[in-house]
This record gives C-alpha cells, sequence and structure tokens, in this order.
C-alpha cells in the first residue's frame, strides 16, 4: 500500500460525507480512478451508506414502536 493510497483511506469518510475542500476530494478522485486497491473499500463504504440511508427513509411499523416504548417503560421501572 502506498502513501496515496493511506492517505486516501485516511479520508474515506470525510470524502463520502463531502467535508474535503475541492482540492483535497479531487486528489482522491483521481486516486481512486488509478488505484486498484483503493477502489473496492470506497465503493463498499459508499454501498453502505446508500442502504443505511434508504432504510432511514422506510416507516417503522407502529407494532415495532409500541413494543420499544412497552420494554423502555418496563426498564425504567426496574
Amino acid at each position: 500500500m502506498s502513501r496515496n493510497c493511506d492517505e486516501a483511506l485516511a479520508n474515506l469518510y470525510a470524502y463520502l460525507d463531502a467535508e474535503l475542500d475541492e482540492v483535497s476530494a479531487e486528489e482522491i478522485r483521481a486516486h481512486l480512478a488509478e488505484c486498484g486497491g483503493c477502489d473496492r473499500p470506497f465503493d463498499f463504504e459508499r454501498r453502505l451508506r446508500d442502504v443505511i440511508r434508504a432504510k432511514l427513509d422506510e416507516e417503522v411499523p407502529q407494532e415495532i414502536i409500541v413494543r420499544i416504548k412497552t420494554v423502555i417503560s418496563l426498564e425504567a421501572r426496574g
């Protein structure tokens, strides 16, 4: 693994969260386009975030909400 790979992977989450300045983001994009080793972890994390984001948009069934509230209430009573 090269120094560029280490830097790209160290900035993985900041890149995926669009928290990097444009110059740093472009450096990572260029590295990913050239590097066969880093594209896999970046792609996995990106897809994982897409799945999580999609699941967060789903509505929770009322039955589950009631069950959770019941368990919390029982726990609070001790």
